[in-house]
């Protein structure tokens, strides 16, 4: 039997859900998941309309990152955060301690906001990191395509982009996402020759690419 928790790790929720690192940062900037994480000892708790709040001295509880923060810790993998939320209310470090440092490796996931994200944003039918399978071989506008699973991980990030509303992706983030330790996009893809065909190099934006628009379409519909 398995039991029940209040919150999970950020790592095991990654591995459940199947998504890559580039994809959490997305989600996470949007504002569609919440980051949490652990803390102790002294620190000031007020409601957001009554400041500024007691101490706690031997405070200790699962607190929420303000979405900057978050990112701030995903891209540099420790910070210091003074001020977290829960259950409506502030909780900041007492005056004169030093702030809190977030490791990426302590963050978590409430239970709550992982059911809330599996069924607003990863619903039945929603595209995440382990589909690529579709782009390992397809049609579209009369030419037959065949990618390794490499080449059809970074299409699928395109297209996971493309369909959640940030189409145009710098390369070395598609390249992340499909594990890739090329230099460039076209040294990935250096074995395919169509492959521009499907992939854009965004005007106005050096280093950036976007899926072709019907391919989206085309996968879209048949998912």
């Amino acid at each position: 039997m398995l039991i029940p928790r209040d919150y999970f790790t950020l790592q095991e929720v990654l591995a459940d859900w199947g998504i890559s690192e580039s994809e959490l940062g997305y989600v996470v900037e949007m504002g569609q998941l919440t980051l949490s994480v652990r803390v102790y000892g002294s620190f000031v708790v007020a409601n957001r309309k009554e400041r500024p709040g007691r101490c706690n001295a031997d405070f200790e509880g699962v607190v929420d990152l303000e979405r900057r923060d978050a990112m701030r810790v995903l891209r540099k993998q420790a910070c210091s955060v003074s001020s977290f939320a829960q259950n409506g209310d502030v909780v900041t470090t007492s005056m004169g301690s030093t702030d809190w440092v977030v490791y990426r490796d302590a963050l978590l996931v409430r239970a709550a906001e992982r059911e809330h994200f599996e069924a607003t944003i990863m619903e039945a039918g929603a595209p995440h990191a382990n589909d690529y399978d579709r782009f390992l071989s397809f049609d579209l506008n009369g030419a037959h395509y065949i990618f390794t699973d490499m080449q059809a991980r970074a299409l699928n990030f395109l297209f996971i982009c493309a369909v959640t509303g940030d189409p145009e992706q710098r390369g070395v983030q598609i390249l992340g996402a499909a594990g890739s330790a090329s230099l460039k996009l076209s040294y990935l893809f250096s074995s395919r020759k169509g492959w521009r065909d499907i992939v854009y190099s965004v005007s106005g934006r050096r280093g950036y690419y976007m899926l072709e628009p019907a391919l989206v379409v085309t996968m879209r519909v048949g998912a």
